[in-house]
């Protein structure tokens, strides 16, 4: 790949004593078309906007295809693979927790549980020729901000970042609103939910559990994500269960047994179970075929 450009803009406040909250844009520019190959773990929330290019991409193990420009959001632990890719130019903006709380700020205008933290609804949205500008300018704007560093400097970050999630959301509400009765960002239920089983799914595994946290009944619940076209709420938790192991299995060496307790499972024989129902062959056999 021979790049013609790569720059990376990096926000330091260098009046606080304590961690740094981290917030990253980089920029890939090349000469001509290039193809690149690669896998990796989310370590931060990320966004990636492909501004002119073409491929083939995974999140998780849901494949994902973009043609001439588009945006995917990613949260920490999600695998983004690029099976196949010609791209001219692409930016990607990483941040943490301390940088902007998705899961307090994201509420305001509904990106927790929808571009971010929720595994049954992974964000990757085609962009339009005539949309690119919204995007670029925003952008430019970012990239002028860490340069200067002026006052106020997280403060200008942080309204940047969500100008652009906002106009990312207003695609897929746009998107949506042509094939389901109410758009994902009109129920702040579903996302509330899907947030909450990202946040928990280790320690709580029923409906029950997460309904009493929401102050709904389970039925309630169920009936509302199914009018979303969502799956029932235990079929969500069941997924994100087998997700995880997934990835545990391709990208760690842990023992099918240690990857049980950690998802919290007192017996290991239960969740191999789980497992081969939901995937089709065992914990074992999955690692054996991914990595063959």
């Amino acid at each position: 790949m021979a790049l013609t450009t790569k720059e990376t803009f990096l926000f330091q406040d260098f009046k606080r004593q304590e961690k740094t909250p981290y917030f990253e844009l980089t920029t890939l520019s090349v000469s001509t078309y290039c193809v690149a190959n690669k896998s990796e773990i989310s370590d931060s929330y990320r966004i990636y906007w492909i501004e002119d290019g073409t491929g083939t991409y995974q999140i998780d193990f849901n494949e994902f295809t973009i043609e001439g420009s588009g945006i995917f959001c990613l949260s920490p632990g999600q695998v983004f693979t690029v099976q196949s890719e010609k791209v001219k130019s692409a930016f990607q903006i990483a941040f943490d927790q301390d940088f902007y709380c998705v899961e307090t700020h994201g509420k305001e205008i509904a990106c927790n549980g929808l571009l971010f933290n929720n595994v049954h609804r992974a964000t990757a949205i085609s962009v339009k020729e005539e949309e690119k500008s919204t995007f670029q300018n925003i952008v430019n704007q970012l990239i002028t901000e860490l340069k200067s560093k002026g006052s106020a400097h997280q403060d200008m970050l942080e309204t940047y970042l969500r100008m652009f999630l906002i106009q990312t959301l207003r695609l897929v509400d746009k998107e949506e609103a042509t094939t389901l009765p109410i758009t994902h960002q009109q129920d702040q239920l579903a996302q509330d939910f899907i947030a909450l089983v990202e946040k928990h799914f280790r320690a709580e595994h029923t409906v029950t559990g997460y309904a009493e946290k929401l102050f709904i009944a389970p039925k309630s619940l169920t009936k509302r994500l199914s009018a979303l076209d969502y799956p029932s709420p235990s079929q969500i938790i069941k997924d994100r269960l087998i997700l995880e192991a997934k990835r545990q299995l391709k990208f760690s060496n842990k023992t099918v047994k240690e990857i049980a307790f950690e998802l919290g499972f007192d017996d290991p024989a239960y969740f191999s179970r789980l497992f081969s129902k939901g995937v089709g062959s065992s914990p074992a056999k999955y690692r054996q075929l991914e990595l063959a």
